[in-house]
């Protein structure tokens, strides 16, 4: 691991040449994984391409190739031929640190992919910006966001919210809980902590901003649908406008007047990103629900775990959250095992050395993050559910283990997701026992390398009441 060169040009007397995969070693990357991860859809899961990805096993086959190039040249990275052009492919985990704990201002985020997704979905997003932009952004989102903090400010309303939609779900468990109905209670407590109670019963924003999300998978290429994308994207603002104009002080929205802004913040910009990753919070509640569902030891210490903490402080509180790391460290491994966003991309504005070799400037970077987190020839937990990692240090210390990214480009509101599917989870525990059906998941195999929370159903068997004796 070394970094950016510093000026233009040092040391490359003494630099080497960076491995260069072979035609053959492309086409295996783009058949068993770029091509698959693209289409189930980097923006919004696109179901029918998700199930058969799933059906041909694709991660575990993108995994095996990259592990081949790993063996063939290297602890790299490796150039290879991405969507935007020549990109170095990090196969060792010092290498992701060196990405990932890098300045943003080399290792930069805004990438192609993004820039022309998010084109679609809203342009001035902090994720598409870069420089001063990106700095202005960046502050605004941490503030309202409580970046860095274990619990949000606003975190006693979220956690009632949460719970709430959690327990709206529970009277209809039997034949187990339809994919969908669990992914609109999440929309219905994003918009209620986003954007406001007025917001409750907006599904016409989750509609909209999910025909957006939908178009932002072909990156731009629909050149013909730009208009309509336009015209949606309108639409979306204006319901948004809304619950701007009026915030409700216990949401997000309600944060606004109080967060840093600069002429380049673009404030309610911002927002459609905050819903965008409350669809990876769903994914790592769900998959989470699902492991407990079939790990009863596991299980079985995240139920001590919630009833202790409802006898100390009562359920849905902050306290109470607290007192569940446990809990929230089975959400953490979920997104380490199926992680939410599958490739974490960069763009080099400088040069950059790697050990010997130096790379130029204007490449682009992919961190396998599904790679390193399965890394079974690194990590002897790599295919089993271990959310011990994430309590007893090994996990928060590992670079590589990157579910939500690290470092200056780490989500700002990491920590928040993370209490929104730990009361989610929680409120659903509190009911009885889980169930799953659509997925196959036991603690003495190794877990599958794909899951597709389309077709997952989740039900909950009410627990027994103690009988008097």
């Amino acid at each position: 691991m070394s970094g950016p060169t510093g000026t233009p040009g040092a040391g490359k007397a003494a630099a080497t040449a960076l491995p260069v995969a072979s035609a053959g070693e492309n086409l295996r990357l783009t058949l068993a994984y770029l091509l698959p991860n693209y289409l189930k859809g980097a923006f919004r899961t696109r179901p029918r391409l998700a199930a058969l990805v799933t059906r041909l096993d694709a991660n575990r086959r993108g995994m095996a190739a990259m592990r081949r190039m790993r063996r063939r040249h290297g602890r790299g990275p490796v150039v290879v031929r991405g969507s935007a052009g020549p990109t170095l492919l990090v196969l060792d985990a010092e290498d992701v640190e060196q990405v990932l704990a890098g300045p943003v201002e080399v290792y930069a985020v805004d990438t192609w992919e993004k820039v022309s997704g998010f084109a679609t979905v809203q342009p001035e997003s902090l994720i598409a910006s870069h420089g001063r932009q990106r700095t202005a952004r960046r502050a605004f989102n941490d503030a309202v966001l409580d970046a860095g903090c274990p619990v949000h400010r606003l975190a006693d309303h979220f956690l009632r919210v949460v719970g709430e939609e959690a327990d709206a779900l529970l009277p209809t468990p039997a034949a187990g809980l339809d994919p969908a109905a669990v992914r609109e209670g999440f929309e219905r407590a994003g918009r209620r902590c986003f954007l406001g109670e007025a917001a409750a019963d907006d599904v016409e924003f989750s509609r909209l901003l999910g025909e957006l999300l939908a178009e932002a998978n072909w990156m731009g290429a629909r050149r013909w649908r730009a208009a309509a994308a336009r015209r949606t994207r309108r639409r979306l603002a204006q319901r948004q406008a809304r619950y701007l104009g009026e915030a409700d002080p216990r949401s997000l929205a309600g944060l606004f007047a109080t967060a840093p802004k600069g002429p380049e913040t673009v404030p309610e910009a911002q927002v459609t990103h905050w819903f965008m990753a409350l669809t990876v919070v769903h994914s790592a509640a769900v998959q989470a629900l699902a492991l407990l569902a079939t790990h009863p030891h596991h299980r079985e210490q995240a139920l001590t775990e919630i009833a202790a903490a409802d006898r100390a402080h009562g359920p849905r509180t902050v306290d109470g959250f607290r007192a569940m790391p446990y809990v929230r460290a089975c959400v953490q491994d979920a997104a380490r095992l199926w992680p939410p966003v599958s490739s974490l991309m960069r763009r080099t504005t400088a040069e950059t050395r790697w050990r010997g070799a130096v790379a130029p400037g204007g490449v682009n970077v992919l961190v396998p993050a599904g790679f390193h987190a399965r890394d079974g020839e690194r990590i002897a937990h790599a295919h089993r559910f271990a959310p011990e990692t994430w309590l007893d240090g090994t996990a928060e210390g590992d670079w590589a283990l990157s579910p939500f990214s690290r470092g200056e480009a780490q989500c700002s509101g990491m920590e928040l997701g993370l209490q929104l599917a730990t009361g989610f989870i929680a409120e659903l525990l509190r009911g009885g026992e889980p169930t799953v059906t659509g997925v196959r998941l036991s603690p003495e195999r190794p877990l599958p390398h794909t899951f597709d929370t389309t077709r997952l159903r989740i039900g909950i068997r009410p627990a027994r009441p103690v009988e008097d004796t």
